[in-house]
C-alpha cells in the first residue's frame, strides 16, 4: 500500500463500526509477535482531558530525556497524529508500511474465519509495532472508549493508570449513571497505582476502591490571560501555555504522575517537570488563532461538560468580546446539553454539518440554535461558514461541537 491506500483501508474498516472486547485484539497482537510486551505504559482513561494529560506527561518525559510514543484518537488536524514519537507524527511512509503489515494479518484472519479487528484495534496494533521499533522508553495510551473493553486495556502491565474527569458520554454503551461509567474506566487499573483527583461522591465510590490510590492536591490559579496561565501546585509555580481553568487539573494529574515516576527512580526532576509543562500545547483545545482584527478559538466541546468549561473560559478571558459560534455536532451526541451551556453566550450561530456520516444535518442544528438567538444561520461547507463568520460584527469566532470540524476550520482560516 501507499499512504492514501492505507488511510482509505482504515476508513473502510471503520465503516463496520466499534467492537468492544479484548479477545480479537489479543489474537491480532499475538500474531504480530506481541510487540506491546516490550513497552512501558502510562494508561489514561476519562471522559474529558485525556489528550491534555497525555500531552503534558509526554512533554515532561521528553524534557527528562526519555523517548515517548503517544497513541491518541481521534486525531484532529491529520491522520498521522494518532501515532506520535517524541511529539512527531508518524511519517506517511511508515503509516503505509505498518498499516500494510497489520492489514495483511487481518486478511489472513478473515481467510481463517476468525473475528476481525475493528479500525481502532487495527490502529492500536500499528502503534504497538511502531513504538516497539522506535524502542520507546514509555508509551502513553489514551483509551478510545470507556476502559474495561477498550482495545488499549489488553496490555498486561503498566507503570500507572490515570483517570481524568468522568461525566456523561456514550451512555448507551458505558451506562446511565456516573458510577456505571466510572466502573468501566476504573477497569484499566491493574496492579498499578491509580492517579486521579477528588471527583464527585458517586465517581469516588468507585475510584476510591483502588489499592494504591494517589489523589492530586487541588491546584491554585495564580494568573490567567490570553497568553496562558500560572498555577501553584504543592508549593511550586508552573507556567502553562494552555488556556482554560480545567487545564490546571489536567496539568496536576500529569505532574503527580511525573512525581510518582520520580519516586520510583526514574530521572524526572522538578526542573524537567516545569520545562515540560511550559512547552505543552494541545491543538484543538482552546486554541487561539489571530487573523486581522478577529480572534478564532478552536475547541472540541463535544459533550455538556466540555461545553461547560468552554463557557467558563468565554465568560472570563473573553468576556468583553462579541461571539460568533461556528457549530456542528454528531447525531449521537447530546446537542441540547451542549447548547444549554454555550447558547446564552452567542451573539451569532452558524450551523454546519461535521464531515462524517455521524454528522447532524445543519438544518436540525440551525433550528436548535434559533432557540438561543435569532441571529442564526446555516452553511453547507466550512469554507463558507468561516468566511461568513469572519465578515460578521463579532470579534471572537468560536469553532466547536466536534473535533472533526476543527481541521477543515483551521484550513479555511489559513486561507483567509
Amino acid at each position: 500500500m501507499i499512504y492514501s491506500d492505507a488511510v482509505d483501508y482504515v476508513a473502510n474498516v471503520e465503516k463496520f463500526g466499534i467492537k468492544l472486547g479484548l479477545d480479537t485484539v489479543k489474537t491480532l497482537l499475538a500474531r504480530l509477535g506481541n510487540p506491546q510486551k516490550s513497552l512501558k505504559f502510562l494508561h489514561i482513561a476519562g471522559t474529558n482531558g485525556k489528550g491534555s494529560v497525555s500531552c503534558f506527561l509526554t512533554n515532561i518525559l521528553l524534557a527528562s530525556g526519555y523517548s515517548v510514543g503517544t497513541f491518541n484518537s481521534p486525531s484532529v488536524f491529520g491522520y498521522n497524529e494518532r501515532y506520535l514519537f517524541n511529539n512527531i507524527p508518524m511519517s506517511d511512509g511508515d503509516v503505509a508500511r505498518y498499516v500494510t503489515i497489520v492489514a495483511d494479518e487481518r486478511n489472513k484472519m478473515a481467510q481463517e474465519g476468525l473475528n476481525l479487528p475493528s479500525a481502532f484495534e487495527l490502529e492500536f496494533a500499528v502503534a504497538m509495532l511502531y513504538f516497539k521499533d522506535k524502542n520507546c522508553d514509555f508509551a502513553a495510551l489514551e483509551c478510545g472508549l470507556g476502559g474495561r473493553l477498550d482495545a488499549t486495556n489488553c496490555i498486561d502491565s503498566k507503570e500507572l493508570a490515570i483517570i481524568t474527569s468522568i461525566s456523561y458520554d456514550h451512555t448507551a454503551i458505558l451506562g446511565n449513571t456516573l458510577a456505571e461509567i466510572a466502573k468501566e474506566k476504573f477497569a484499566i487499573v491493574k496492579d498499578c497505582p491509580l492517579i486521579t483527583y477528588r471527583q464527585c461522591d458517586e465517581v469516588m465510590s468507585v475510584l476510591g476502591k483502588a489499592d494504591d490510590l494517589i489523589l492530586c492536591d487541588e491546584p491554585t490559579l495564580v494568573e490567567s490571560s490570553m497568553d496562558g496561565q500560572t498555577m501553584l501546585y504543592k508549593g511550586e509555580t508552573y507556567r502553562l501555555k494552555q488556556l482554560g481553568k480545567y487545564q490546571l487539573v489536567n496539568c496536576s494529574l500529569a505532574i503527580q504522575s511525573a512525581l510518582y515516576l520520580s519516586s520510583k527512580g526514574y530521572n524526572v526532576t522538578l526542573e524537567s517537570i516545569k520545562k515540560g509543562v511550559a512547552q505543552s500545547v494541545w491543538k484543538g483545545r482552546l486554541q487561539k488563532i489571530f487573523k486581522g482584527d478577529k480572534t478564532f478559538l478552536l475547541d472540541g466541546a463535544h459533550n455538556p461538560d466540555g461545553a461547560k468549561v468552554l463557557a467558563q473560559e468565554l465568560e472570563t478571558t473573553f468576556k468583553d468580546m462579541k461571539k460568533c459560534f461556528v457549530f456542528g455536532m454528531f447525531k449521537d451526541k447530546d446537542v441540547d446539553g451542549v447548547l444549554q451551556n454555550i447558547g446564552a453566550l452567542a451573539d451569532e450561530f452558524i450551523a454546519i454539518k461535521p464531515p462524517s456520516a455521524r454528522g447532524l444535518d445543519e438544518d436540525i442544528t440551525f433550528k436548535k440554535c434559533l432557540a438561543y438567538t435569532p441571529n442564526s444561520s446555516k452553511c453547507n461547507d466550512m469554507e463558507t461558514a468561516i468566511a461568513k463568520a469572519y465578515g460578521s460584527k463579532c470579534d471572537l469566532i468560536v469553532v466547536c461541537g466536534s473535533l472533526s470540524i476543527l481541521s477543515p476550520a483551521y484550513n479555511a482560516i489559513m486561507r483567509i
